[in-house]
Formats: C-alpha cells, sequence, structure tokens
C-alpha cells in the first residue's frame, strides 16, 4: 500500500526543487536538463499509474 504514496512523495519533493530553483536561487535556466529529465520521468509514472489504475 505504500508504494502508491512514493511517487506522489518524490513528485512533490521534485515540485518543490523547482520552486527553489525558480523562486530562491533563481538559477532554473541553467538546470533545464534536470528540469526536462524530471518532467519526463513525471510524465511517465502519471502515464503508468493511469493505465494501471484504469484497468
Amino acid at each position: 500500500m505504500l508504494r502508491i504514496y512514493i511517487p506522489i512523495l518524490l513528485l512533490i519533493i521534485f515540485i518543490g526543487w523547482v520552486l527553489y530553483r525558480l523562486l530562491i536561487k533563481k538559477d532554473l535556466k541553467q538546470h533545464l536538463n534536470s528540469l526536462y529529465l524530471g518532467l519526463t520521468f513525471t510524465g511517465v509514472w502519471i502515464l503508468i499509474y493511469f493505465l494501471l489504475l484504469k484497468v
């Protein structure tokens, strides 16, 4: 049961990292590769969960 909550926690951490880089450090443009990789990873997990929960 805990396995369902781990990706949600990782998504919250990723959003926190993006907001930290965007609002506090103001250097998100230097970390665009990490941002794109994180968004791709998140998109894949959302697709997997959508397909698994739909069935």
